[in-house]
């Protein structure tokens, strides 16, 4: 019986020393988060800097190519690599050049960009410029010139494609030059480079059957395709059938061909034969528009939603003929025709 009351008072020491022990362990482990809290909070205040690094950088980036930028350099310098360094798309559009008129004639479908670029060496390369052509805007020069780019369509001659460069100088010390490039055409020439109120307007052809106009709008800010002035002329049929009529290039792009059309054969007592018209026989048509301009005959428009018909009646001599146009991908098209003329 004695020894009861110094076995409790055993058990009451060890418990003591465990429940320290536990106590240290805890402040132990305590101690531990609050490191790794701190470590964590240290990489969060990594990771908001360089976002905001990030944001800064592609900010600068922006501004620096759609405006002119002062720069603390005391001179401009272009004297960097042509065709190298980094790249911005400005601008893109689809093209489908027909450039052969053979029977296996070729069709180049590509889509030409605009790319500002960072890096152009012009000087030491201008000897191999095709065209050079230059203009002053308001506050700004413009050069344009042509640069074989070394690639190769598949034709037999003259197959290189063509990219058109172009500088813009501004007119006051301190700011940066911009360089842009349009890439990539076939047989390019340019037509004129011209000073409007507020830009300086490019315009070139391109492509062979047929050959194509292209306008571009240059600023110190911006080079973009211009919209195509006629591009909403498909709206109105009879607006069409005008540009149609007077516009020879306008009218091939605007006709489906080959196409097979039908005529009154009196070879054969004027029974139906067909033909098949190309790019080699196709000769363009004066679908005249107004009838009081001939009278031998009468013209018929008749619209029906996508589909449009054009009826020439003549005044008692055997003239009969009708045209279909259709309206593909949102632009009238000429897809065959009919001559019953007798």
């Amino acid at each position: 019986m004695k020894n009861i009351p110094l076995l409790i008072l055993t058990l009451i020491l060890i418990s003591s020393c465990d429940s320290k022990q536990t106590s240290s362990e805890l402040e132990k482990l305590t101690e531990k988060i609050k490191d790794k809290e701190n470590q964590i909070s240290e990489l969060q205040t990594q990771i908001e800097n360089l976002e905001k690094s990030k944001i800064s950088s592609e900010n600068n980036q922006t501004s620096d190519y759609y405006r002119f930028v002062q720069t603390s350099e005391s001179e401009i310098n272009v004297s960097e690599k042509l065709k190298s360094g980094e790249r911005k798309l400005i601008d893109k559009k689809d093209f489908k050049d027909t450039l052969d008129i053979s029977d296996n004639f070729f069709v180049y479908k590509h889509t030409s960009e605009i790319t500002q670029t960072s890096e152009s060496e012009f000087e030491s390369v201008l000897r191999d410029f095709d065209q050079v052509k230059s203009e002053y805007g308001k506050d700004f020069f413009v050069r344009v010139m042509t640069f074989y780019n070394g690639q190769s369509l598949p034709l037999e001659t003259e197959n290189s494609k063509t990219d058109i460069h172009i500088l813009i100088q501004p007119t006051e010390l301190g700011y940066e030059n911009k360089t842009f490039v349009i890439s990539d055409f076939y047989d390019i020439d340019i037509k004129t480079l011209e000073k409007k109120e507020n830009s300086v307007e490019l315009t070139f052809e391109h492509g062979k059957f047929p050959r194509k106009k292209e306008q571009i709008i240059i600023r110190p800010e911006l080079v973009k395709f211009k919209k195509n002035q006629i591009a909403n002329i498909d709206n109105n049929f009879k607006d069409f059938l005008v540009q149609f009529n007077k516009d020879s290039i306008f009218q091939i792009s605007r006709v489906k061909l080959p196409m097979t059309v039908e005529f009154a054969d009196w070879e054969k007592d004027y029974e139906y034969s067909k033909e098949v018209i190309n790019h080699q026989n196709y000769r363009k048509l004066n679908l005249v528009e107004d009838p009081s301009s001939n009278p031998e005959y009468e013209q018929f428009i008749k619209i029906n939603g996508l589909k449009a018909i054009i009826e020439y009646r003549g005044i008692e001599n055997g003239i009969s003929a009708e045209y279909y146009f259709e309206k593909i991908d949102g632009k009238w098209t000429l897809i065959t025709w009919v001559n019953s003329s007798t």
